[in-house]
């Protein structure tokens, strides 16, 4: 298999899990940034011991009620998903709460 046909072969999987769709992963934001040109916003979510990478599109992004920060509790509810491209599976966000909203 080629690299891209195996990082398909991965998204496939991980797209047809149940378990993967609609998940709330709580943790602290790091290294938060909006693209200036598209608007979307991309960060990390880490806790003690382990790190997600995660994305948020514009569309979600303008829906916030509040500015996210490094640093922040947050709640992050969205699917799990590969970024071909780079090989890279990362939370696709369609909500971040502060915790204790």
């Amino acid at each position: 298999m080629s690299v891209s046909q195996i990082n398909k072969y991965i998204q496939f999987k991980i797209q047809s899990d149940l378990k993967l769709k609609g998940v709330a992963i709580k943790g602290e934001i790091s290294n938060f940034t909006v693209h200036y040109k598209s608007g979307h916003a991309y960060f990390t979510l880490k806790d003690s011991a382990s790190s997600i990478k995660a994305v948020m599109f514009s569309r979600c992004v303008e829906r916030l009620r509040f500015v996210p920060e490094n640093g922040m509790s947050v709640l992050v509810v969205g699917n799990i998903e590969v970024y071909e491209r780079d090989g890279v599976y990362q939370i696709v966000a369609n909500e971040i709460q502060p915790m204790g909203v």
